[in-house]
């Protein structure tokens, strides 16, 4: 039997909430169920078709705060098509990763119609985000009750209200159930702002530049006085003082400012919360309750430009100088080993959840790490040749030397090449798997394409019998 999602519910007064939507203070009663409506909508209307209800009713807003906060969920089936909507990819019971479609679900791994896990939490609120973000505006010319907020045919709605203040923010929940899981095993084991003038046509493109012109300055920032240290004054000791300072001062510091103390801050705000959830009367799930208003406070998790950056120098302390100071490798190791349980100590309880966004690549990133490694080669291969023991070997002639330094460097950096291209970025069964998912998709929209081509003559022929008919 086919399921479309014309045959949907769009109204259940309890269901797993997944999203929360937080709408200002003083939001017109219009504009509130204006939204209401076009959220449970059905598809064919031009809504979300999803599950939509207030965290308070109109009797517990008068016990509790006025918070205008709203719980968006969707049921299991109008997941499942959304998965489909949004090309999920999942693996299938041969072990082959391919596209999500409905009518194959009993063809992928894991999937029963009594088992409610099959989409991680993390993947339904992707699709409840995508079907927020493309409702569009129809025939309307305005946000009701806000006349100054002006709609265009096709413009997505939840930009508009966002742009236009009536919509605070959208956030995905926690699962608690699985933040408790992880954290027994932590215990088990030991910004810059918008630039307008460039005007990117692509978010990608401004991150890019973004991106390039950040490193630059960073790199000149931390390394600039380590190599005048190494090259001009040629004061090893120094430099591997240096060296030692700034890793470690950088790591200490940074685990302190990210994860430590925006989590004891956070504490100390969970317990005035639950203070004042305890005091209250009200019939509503406390819990429930306490979770949207702590995470409503959370910071809001910026992406992982940061985190990269912070890898990336890092990786530039342990290679561009490791000859001089090889300790920083273990003190790299060290720091990552606790930087993998601070930076989900920072995610799972000092920052919203973070809507997950598909992503190929690392993008840029992996471009400069490559440069960043061929950099160190040469600075490697430089401190080595000004090393006393080296120098000792050509205590005459100095030209030899650099003729040798710069013969090692360039075979390397050949050697390193030549492994990077004799080696795939992608295995020869990925490749085979990504080529048949390719070819049977092309097959599909040539079926496709076929079926409604029939279709349309079939429709042709019949319109044509009629008016010979008549």
């Amino acid at each position: 039997m086919k399921v479309t999602l014309s045959a949907l519910d769009t109204y259940e007064s309890s269901f797993t909430p997944l999203v929360v939507i937080e709408l200002a203070q003083d939001v017109k009663e219009e504009t509130k169920e204006w939204l209401k409506n076009r959220i449970i909508a059905k598809k064919k209307d031009g809504g979300a078709q999803l599950l939509f209800r207030p965290l308070l009713n109109k009797y517990e807003k008068e016990t509790l705060e006025n918070q205008n906060l709203y719980l968006v969920g969707a049921s299991k089936i109008r997941l499942l098509l959304g998965a489909e909507a949004v090309g999920l990819v999942k693996e299938c019971n041969d072990n082959t990763m391919r596209a999500f479609t409905y009518g194959t679900r009993q063809n992928f791994k894991g999937f029963d119609d009594n088992n409610d896990d099959f989409l991680t939490m993390a993947e339904c609120q992707f699709i409840i985000k995508h079907e927020l973000e493309n409702l569009r505006a129809k025939d309307e010319k305005m946000i009701p009750g806000y006349p100054q907020a002006k709609l265009y045919p096709g413009k997505s709605l939840l930009r508009r209200l966002l742009t236009s203040g009536i919509v605070i923010q959208v956030f995905p929940l926690h699962d608690n159930e699985a933040l408790k899981k992880l954290e027994d095993t932590w215990y088990t084991r030991l910004a810059l702002k918008y630039q307008p003038i460039e005007n990117h046509r692509l978010e990608s493109a401004y991150q890019n530049h973004l991106i390039l012109k950040v490193l630059v300055f960073n790199f000149l920032n931390c390394f600039a006085s380590l190599f005048y240290i190494a090259f001009v004054l040629k004061d090893m000791k120094l430099l591997r003082q240096s060296l030692a300072t700034l890793l470690i001062t950088s790591q200490i510091l940074n685990q302190i400012v990210e994860s430590l103390l925006p989590y004891w801050l956070q504490k100390k705000h969970g317990v005035r919360v639950k203070r004042k959830v305890q005091a209250l009367k009200a019939d509503i799930d406390a819990t429930l309750y306490e979770q949207v208003i702590l995470e409503k406070e959370m910071g809001t998790y910026m992406g992982t430009f940061d985190d990269y950056l912070e890898l990336f120098l890092q990786f530039g302390y342990v290679s561009l100088f490791s000859c001089v100071y090889p300790l920083a490798a273990a003190f790299a190791v060290l720091n990552n080993f606790t930087e993998v349980n601070s930076d989900a100590l920072k995610m799972c309880r000092v920052f919203k959840r973070p809507f997950s966004e598909p992503s190929a690549s690392i993008g840029v990133w992996q471009l400069a790490f490559e440069t960043m490694s061929v950099i160190s080669v040469v600075t490697n291969c430089a401190l080595i040749g000004m090393s006393p023991q080296v120098n000792a070997v050509f205590p005459e002639s100095k030209t030899d030397l650099i003729l040798i330094v710069v013969a090692v460097e360039h075979a390397l950096l050949a050697l390193k090449f030549i492994l990077a291209f004799a080696i795939p970025d992608k295995p020869r069964h990925i490749q085979v798997k990504l080529a048949r998912l390719e070819f049977e998709s092309l097959e599909a929209l040539k079926q496709q394409q076929m079926k409604l081509a029939a279709e349309n003559l079939k429709e042709e022929s019949r319109v044509s019998g009629k008016e010979k008919e008549t």
